[in-house]
Formats: C-alpha cells, sequence, structure tokens
C-alpha cells in the first residue's frame, strides 16, 4: 500500500511540474500569429512585384480587391493582374519597412512604407509612399482586399 501511495505521490509531483513548466512558457497568441502572417504575406507580395509575378499576386489578392494609386486612380484586381502579367507594370527596386499590423478578428489593417524605382502604364512611380493596405481571413487564408498609397514629399 505504501508503494502504491508512493507511486501515486511521484506522479503528482511529475504532473504538477509538467503543468507548471507548460504554463511558464508563454503560447502565441492568435492575433500574434496573425500579424506574423501578414508580415510575411508583405514581404512575398514585395518579392512578387519585383519578380512581376501576375500569378502569385492573383493567388494573394481578393476577387473584390480596390487600390487606389498615389494618383488617385481606382485599379482592381484584374488590373494589377493584368499589368505585371503584361509587364507594363514594372519595378526595378522596391523596399517595405516600417510595418505595422493591428488584427481585428479575420480583418487586419497594415501600415508601412515603400521606397520603390518602377514605372506603371508608363507612368513613373518612382518614389517614397506610405501605404494602407486591408486583409481579410476567408477559409483560413489571407489575401488583400484594399490599399490606398500616398507619396511622401
Amino acid at each position: 500500500m505504501k508503494a502504491r501511495i508512493g507511486y501515486v505521490l511521484i506522479f503528482v509531483v511529475v504532473l504538477t511540474a509538467a503543468v507548471l513548466g507548460a504554463a511558464s512558457v508563454p503560447a502565441q497568441s492568435s492575433d500574434d500569429k496573425s500579424k506574423d502572417e501578414i508580415v510575411a504575406l508583405e514581404n512575398a507580395r514585395n518579392q512578387a512585384i519585383l519578380r512581376g509575378d501576375a500569378a502569385a499576386l492573383g493567388r494573394m489578392t481578393s476577387d473584390d480587391y480596390t487600390f487606389i494609386t498615389l494618383r488617385g486612380e481606382m485599379r482592381s484586381k484584374a488590373d494589377i493582374v493584368k499589368g505585371f502579367a503584361s509587364g507594363t507594370f514594372k519595378y526595378d527596386s522596391r523596399e517595405i519597412s516600417d510595418l505595422n499590423v493591428r488584427v481585428f478578428g479575420d480583418a487586419a489593417v497594415v501600415t508601412g512604407r515603400a521606397t520603390q524605382r518602377g514605372a506603371e502604364n508608363g507612368k513613373d512611380y518612382s518614389g517614397d509612399y506610405r501605404f494602407t493596405r486591408v486583409y481579410v481571413k476567408r477559409k483560413g487564408q489571407w489575401s488583400t482586399v484594399a490599399l490606398q498609397t500616398t507619396r511622401v514629399e
């Protein structure tokens, strides 16, 4: 009987140590995980823009996407994909920085900065910009639904 009590006591001590040890390791929150996913998407999107990868941009962008350019032009997903597929949108360099991601359940808002050199439809889009991009999570996947850019003078 004493041996059983000893085994039970050892089991309780080991179980308690395991539970306390697991509790002391902070789990990544859902918002933190979502923020990491969005930052990874922003970086992947930037690389797709530099490569002119229309297919990748199409996968990352919702069908109901709207983009208001620094010139106040309204563009759709079809406009973006067509521009990169045809080569009329071409970027020689583009760096993103100052990313700030705020998650609201299945929606996220990203603000950031882009410094780029390139052209779209024969218009120079080189410069330094601030942007706001909105993402929505549908069927477990994040996709961008809106973007607005402003030139930093």
